[in-house]
């Protein structure tokens, strides 16, 4: 999507721009997208450097730029794309990392005795330099072992100078809003151990029926402070009312 346009065509059809499709049947396996991503990759490295383009306004021409500004996808192909490890083991954001239980053989983010290191933003630095490691592994096995170690493996989009793959990657929308973890964590963390009050949600509704929203969006939540509170926040049209 052309970002320079206004906010009512950048969505239309005609104008966005599909610069791959992968084959099937199968989804590409981890790595494997590198193969799909590098000529990608290629043509963003020239438009990095710009072009000249002709235009009616500019016949003597303009250099146009680009970049690649976000990745936006469920979690799985974030992961691939940057080469993150699995979201099963780590966040891809910050330093918090799975707990594994033994009983059920499964790994889970519950508990809040490390919640010091949910908000510390990893070290895009590093992970470059580890993720060039993980091209240097000989064998599948050593670069098993490496991504275990450092959560991380080669991605073409780091031939980008600009890319950073820990904060142009979007929090996934699907898990995180359609699904109800945004509603879960609005209730039960917020509202529950008393982070914000009744009294404050009374403020919050008063403050968003002041505003006056674009015709594109979907209508402000009602009855924020009747029930347990966000009792109208929910999911209408594919639009999140938050």
């Amino acid at each position: 999507m052309i970002c320079n346009l206004p906010r009512e065509e950048r969505f239309k059809p005609c104008n966005m721009i599909i610069m791959a499709l992968l084959p099937g049947p199968n989804e590409a396996k981890l790595h494997s997208i590198n193969n799909y991503l590098a000529p990608i990759v290629n043509q963003l490295l020239e438009l990095w450097e710009g072009v000249q383009l002709v235009t009616r306004e500019r016949p003597e021409g303009i250099k146009i730029r680009c970049v690649l500004i976000t990745c936006s996808c469920d979690i799985p192909a974030a992961r691939k794309l940057c080469g993150h490890i699995s979201y099963l083991v780590a966040c891809h954001h910050c330093k918090k990392k799975a707990n594994y239980d033994s009983i059920t053989k499964r790994s889970n983010f519950g508990g809040f005795k490390d919640m010091k290191n949910w908000f510390l933003e990893r070290d895009v630095k590093e992970y470059r330099t580890n993720a060039v490691k993980w091209l240097s592994c000989k064998t599948q096995e050593a670069r098993k072992r490496h991504v275990s170690e450092h959560l991380v493996r080669w991605s073409e989009l780091l031939r980008l100078p600009y890319f950073n793959p820990i904060r142009f990657v979007v929090v996934d929308p699907m898990h995180c809003l359609f699904l109800g973890i945004a509603q879960w964590i609005v209730k039960h963390l917020w509202i529950e151990e008393k982070k914000i009050t009744i009294e404050q949600l009374k403020i919050v509704q008063e403050r968003c029926e002041l505003l006056h929203l674009p015709t594109d969006f979907g209508r402000i939540p009602t009855k924020i402070a009747i029930g347990e509170g966000f009792s109208g926040f929910m999911q209408i049209n594919g639009r999140i009312l938050l």
